[in-house]
């Protein structure tokens, strides 16, 4: 009995020896150094109340009652004219000639001013909101819905940010896409994008119609969140992906995705870090490159915010990434 009791209390006390080897060896994973990979690019923020203001004057504008000046309406009825046809398919010979009224028509109406330029934008805005709600509820493109904005549901689509009838945009970027599109489409403003006219075709610029700082944040906070490849590579890869005939080629159209998507999201960077000086780009440009598996690149661009922000709510995470960057970057 004693020889037993003897090994019983030999082999508890191993188990409780094990213990303290046991936290040890958890705390030393938990407490070694380790390189945190990049990611979350910064969303640029909008001021909500400034976002406010400004959709309370586009909806006064709208409200207005007295009728807008005859060359004004006669813009707004080519305009309407031209992105039916363009809904519709029209053929070129027939859409050149209704963009050639457009531009007739925009031409009587400059000398009016930005005032009546706004108060035509606001009116075609509100009902523009009116149809996406429509068509978000119902699926149906309707005709108001074609004469405002064209294909634009059809866009929204090939974008990817339209599944079935559920648009991802919501209202206040929704209504920063439409400023852009009509903005873009008449060649005013500073506002370019796609369907924008060469600037040597321009007949003028009107600064009034740009949208606000903090309205371009909240769409491009919506970019950035939603990057995707450009459509033709997109189509590039669903053509490649259906003749993949291995996991290899799988994984290698997962990481060209990848890298088209942080290409298109770095495009992006750029244009918001042109019109806002306080957005984080270089810091964003790390994040993305090192999504690309531009490591080097990465850590440069970390290196470059840091260089200009020793301190702040970004700094320890960007001298961690760049340390990761350059990690990687280094030849094995």
């Amino acid at each position: 009995m004693d020889d037993s009791s003897r090994r019983h209390e030999l082999r508890d006390a191993a188990r409780l020896a094990l213990i303290p080897v046991g936290v040890a060896i958890v705390l030393g994973i938990l407490l070694a150094p380790r390189r945190p990979v990049p990611e979350g690019v910064p969303l640029p923020i909008a001021d909500a109340r400034a976002l406010g203001r400004v959709v309370d004057s586009d909806r006064k504008l709208a409200a207005r009652r007295e009728p807008l000046p005859g060359p004004v309406r006669a813009l707004g009825s080519a305009i309407r004219d031209f992105h039916t046809l363009e809904a519709r398919d029209g053929d070129a010979r027939t859409l050149g000639e209704a963009r050639r009224v457009v531009d007739q028509a925009l031409m009587s109406a400059l000398p009016g001013g930005t005032d009546d330029f706004l108060r035509l934008r606001a009116i075609e805005l509100e009902s523009f909101l009116v149809e996406t709600t429509r068509f978000a509820e119902t699926g149906e493109e309707s005709a108001e819905l074609h004469a405002l904005a064209g294909a634009f549901a059809r866009s929204m689509r090939n974008e990817g940010w339209c599944e079935g009838h559920t648009l991802t945009p919501p209202e206040p970027v929704l209504r920063v896409m439409f400023k852009q599109m009509w903005n873009a489409f008449l060649g005013l403003g500073a506002s370019d994008g796609p369907g924008a006219r060469p600037p040597w075709t321009r007949v003028g610029r009107l600064s009034a119609l740009d949208p606000t700082l903090d309205e371009q944040r909240a769409l491009y906070a919506f970019y950035l969140s939603h990057a995707h490849p450009s459509k033709a590579m997109r189509e590039a890869i669903g053509s490649a992906r259906r003749g993949a005939r291995d996991a290899k080629a799988c994984v290698a159209l997962v990481e060209a995705e990848r890298a088209a998507t942080e290409s298109w999201r770095l495009e992006h960077i750029a244009r918001l870090a042109a019109i806002d000086p306080s957005y984080p780009a270089d810091y964003a440009r790390g994040v993305a490159y090192f999504g690309r598996a531009e490591y080097a690149a990465s850590a440069n661009a970390f290196r470059q915010w840091l260089s200009d922000h020793h301190d702040g709510p970004l700094a320890l995470r960007a001298q961690n990434f760049m340390r990761t960057a350059a990690d990687a970057a280094r030849p094995e």
